[in-house]
């Protein structure tokens, strides 16, 4: 590889990562690695001739050529792929050529159905997941006896001894141990998906389908490539590691750890870019603590198509720029970083803000003219992010047209 970029969500996620993907993978030759969480992550792209996808399993390079890597650290989910799979078929012709490791864990439909159903029963109290099962997947995985890699796909009566032993025990295992339940303290519709007998023929089905769209390599995968470009999931304030916020986090490590791991272990000496993406203002997607919350959208231009409300996450909230709080986080995952590396900013959404905007530093809110807004983030960053190269700003939606770059 001669060209190395990571792109990381730098507060609650919902911050652009798709379409900075999509610009750094506007090469030949180039590998996209999803290194991290599952198909909950949702990476909107919009082509310059108005193509739109929400990529989940795929790498929000797509569009590009770019080929798609689903590292060891991702988490599988071949129901999922499927039908992301023919939807871009379907809408765009487009069949991406797809790589996955062999010891990358996957998602059974139980974990989808266990997951969703103590959502439920949490009712008001929900922990604010997406409801793909990624905890109950990494959870379950834990304990050998019930653990379901790619690899172990292969083997079609060992997949379903597997999955037999997490219909018939596991789940019942899971429910006393963990939450002090049964089955029948759930909603009715997860009584029935979890105990449905047609649970493991579908599960082979896409199976089938997923294997048949894949092809299994290793990380040194990556040396093949001219230009890879890492794309993280969500945002580093749900990283697994951040007890303050516990739990209502991810269970994965959304920095930029798992790939200075692959990059070690390939001894990879390359330049790297790190592109720490954030809007211009703050968004949060479920529940839990959020500091300086705000009641309503801070400026009347916001619109987005993607995160609209659901029944897990509820709706989109929103706050104020807050610079000590980004700078913070970004600080706390460079102490990850063992290469060399260039460290840059992207903020999303500038063409959102109204006249005015309005940011929290110190403690305290301050106003700025919108167009001084590159100009006053670099200005206060500078002073607390070591090594801060570059500041990027987008506004707009497409990779063309609407990106500019700011040079300090």
């Amino acid at each position: 590889m001669k060209k190395c970029s990571i792109v990381i969500g730098s507060l609650w996620g919902d911050e652009g990562k798709g379409h900075m993907t999509d610009i750094l993978c506007n090469e030949k030759n180039t590998l996209n690695i999803r290194f991290n969480g599952g198909s909950q992550a949702s990476h909107t792209v919009v082509t310059p001739d108005n193509k739109r996808h929400s990529f989940h399993h795929f790498g929000a390079g797509t569009f590009t050529g770019a080929k798609t890597y689903l590292s060891e650290d991702f988490i599988v989910n071949p129901i999922s792929f499927v039908f992301e799979l023919n939807e871009l078929f379907d809408s765009f012709k487009i069949k991406p050529h797809v790589f996955v490791n062999p010891n990358a864990i996957v998602t059974t439909p139980w974990d989808m159905y266990l997951n969703q159903g103590i959502e439920t029963y949490r009712d008001n109290q929900r922990h604010g997941s997406c409801g793909y099962g990624i905890n109950e997947t990494v959870e379950r995985s834990r304990i050998e006896k019930y653990k379901i890699t790619v690899m172990d796909l292969f083997s079609e009566e060992n997949l379903i001894n597997k999955l037999l032993l997490i219909q018939n025990e596991y789940i019942k295992q899971r429910l006393e141990q963990e939450y002090n339940l049964t089955i029948s303290d759930l909603d009715i519709k997860y009584q029935r998906l979890l105990n449905d007998q047609e649970n493991i023929s579908m599960f082979l089905f896409y199976v089938s389908q997923f294997l048949s769209n894949i092809q299994i390599v290793q990380d040194n995968i990556l040396n093949r490539f001219d230009n890879i470009v890492f794309e993280g999931a969500q945002g580093l304030l749900l990283d697994q590691n951040n007890t303050e916020y516990y739990p209502h986090v991810t269970t994965s490590n959304t920095g930029i750890k798992n790939v200075m791991d692959i990059l070690a272990s390939l001894s990879y000496i390359g330049p790297i870019d790190i592109y720490y993406m954030s809007r211009c203002y703050i968004t949060k997607h479920g529940a839990g603590a959020f500091k300086g919350e705000l009641k309503e959208k801070p400026y009347s231009n916001i619109e987005d198509l993607t995160n609209i409300p659901n029944e897990f996450q509820g709706s989109l909230r929103f706050g104020y720029m807050d610079f000590d709080l980004l700078a913070y986080e970004i600080n706390k995952d460079l102490r990850n970083l063992k290469l060399p590396a260039k460290i840059n900013i992207t903020f999303t959404c500038l063409d959102q803000l109204d006249d005015d905007f309005k940011y929290l530093l110190d403690g305290k809110k301050h106003c700025q003219k919108s167009d001084l807004f590159v100009d006053t983030a670099f200005n206060i960053l500078k002073q607390k992010i070591d090594n801060l190269s570059d500041i990027y700003a987008t506004n707009g939606l497409t990779r063309h047209n609407f990106i500019k770059y700011t040079k300090m």
